[in-house]
């Protein structure tokens, strides 16, 4: 892992050197050294293919081509190279800007109309296999879920997919909804919602954010319109996910399942955890300060001071925020009953230690 950053790095490196001896020799030949004309357009044609064709093509050479790179953002490129020109060229000649990424855009376009079109086959097919999942999967989010995961996979793409899917569910659809599912004689389930005082602090919270939100869209309106309306969305956005990942604690408690520990901790956590994973399950104690090193490899509940934490005996894969997947080794939780939580896990590994 830290070879392949360290390539990564390195392409980078030497994409962004031979980008900036483009930038720099075009700039110089463009606004300092003598010309013809002003209005030399074999000057600006020239400039153009080196911005919106020669550093793409630099990009996708040195960059893009590697494993695991992200080729779409060499659609991006041209684009911007276009405005990088606009700003390097003389006045007489930015009209050549536009005569010539017009075309240019015509193909962005088109690729992302193509892109369009692949999105909606993907919804599609994420709507057939929910309605399939439905019938044998009485749980909305998990029918959903299974859905994505078997249409897009488990990508960030698909996770993100994912994530939004559930806020607008828990959000507009959950709120005439009980707990998941009825716990069976074997199962345990362990809710995390109530002794913090979930509900009040939300609602205070919510409170502060409507009034920042005016406060905030009435001072950046002074400088700009749209950046006021943006900064609106957003605190709506958070709002909106607040009240999701409220409704997503009441309905999704933490669940020891037959071989694991189905971990759907609201919308900031979510994990399935198999018991032989498990290393060791600890209290932690209110005045406890957790390790930077320890916090880079852990999960961690965000709100509420965590009560209880799951060491792992190797990295597990989890979705934390945005459903973003990473590989952590301890899982923090604030759970209402953390001692039955242990004594649960304990139980469970002691028994299969025996066995």
């Amino acid at each position: 892992m830290v070879w392949r950053n360290a390539a990564s790095s390195r392409s980078i490196l030497r994409f962004l050197i031979v980008a900036a001896f483009i930038v720099c020799s075009d700039t110089l030949i463009a606004r300092w050294l003598p010309h013809a004309s002003e209005d030399d357009r074999q000057l600006g044609y020239a400039i153009l293919f080196d911005f919106m064709i020669l550093i793409p093509l630099a990009y996708w050479f040195l960059v893009a081509r590697k494993p695991q790179a992200k080729k779409s953002r060499v659609l991006l490129l041209p684009a911007a190279g276009a405005a990088l020109a606009w700003f390097i060229l003389p006045a007489a000649m930015r009209g050549t800007v536009w005569r010539t990424a017009w075309y240019v855009e015509l193909l962005i376009i088109a690729v992302e109309a193509a892109v369009v079109f692949y999105e909606m086959r993907v919804i599609y097919l994420i709507v057939r296999s929910f309605l399939a999942a439905r019938r044998t999967q009485p749980d909305t989010p998990e029918a959903l879920r299974f859905a994505v995961e078997r249409t897009a996979g488990q990508g960030k793409l698909a996770s993100v997919w994912l994530h939004d899917m559930l806020m607008v569910y828990y959000l507009f659809f959950s709120w005439g909804s009980r707990s998941a599912r009825a716990v069976s004689a074997a199962e345990r389930s362990f809710a995390y919602h109530r002794n913090n005082h979930h509900a009040i602090l939300l609602a205070i919270v919510t409170k502060i954010l409507v009034f920042e939100a005016v406060a905030v869209h009435w001072m950046a309106a002074m400088w700009s319109p749209i950046a006021a309306w943006i900064l609106t969305a957003a605190s709506g956005w958070l709002i909106a996910w607040l009240w999701a990942d409220y409704r997503a604690s009441v309905l999704q408690p933490v669940r020891i399942e037959g071989d694991r520990i189905k971990l759907r901790y609201g919308l900031r956590i979510q994990a399935d955890v198999p018991l032989d994973r498990i290393e060791a399950v600890e209290a932690v104690a209110s005045e406890t300060k957790i390790d930077p090193a320890v916090r880079r490899a852990a999960a961690e509940p965000i709100f509420g001071q965590a009560n209880v934490c799951l060491v792992l005996r190797k990295p597990l894969r989890v979705s934390g925020m945005l459903f973003l997947p990473r590989e952590v080794s301890y899982l923090y939780l604030t759970l209402d009953a953390p001692k039955e939580f242990e004594q649960a896990v304990r139980t469970v590994l002691e028994g299969e230690n025996a066995v």
